[in-house]
């Protein structure tokens, strides 16, 4: 859709209004890309620590199966 303006003056004003829109559209997203970021970072560290408990409780019901060996 092209629209004429009667000026450049209404030209110039109506671009940088949507200058200023598109520069709070880049703040909103960059918080939300941080945010997003933080989420991950903190569910990497969940699952580490989930997996470290496992591989613990793993290696403590292998030592429970192994027989003793008589020397």
């Amino acid at each position: 859709m092209v629209v004429r303006y009667r000026s450049s003056e209404q030209e110039v004003a109506r671009l940088q209004m949507r200058v200023r829109q598109l520069e709070r559209e880049m703040v909103r997203l960059r918080a939300s890309r941080r945010v997003l970021l933080n989420l991950v970072a903190w569910q990497e560290r969940q699952q580490k620590l989930r997996i470290g408990a496992l591989e613990r409780e793993n290696r403590r019901l292998r030592q429970r199966r192994l027989p003793k060996s008589s020397t």
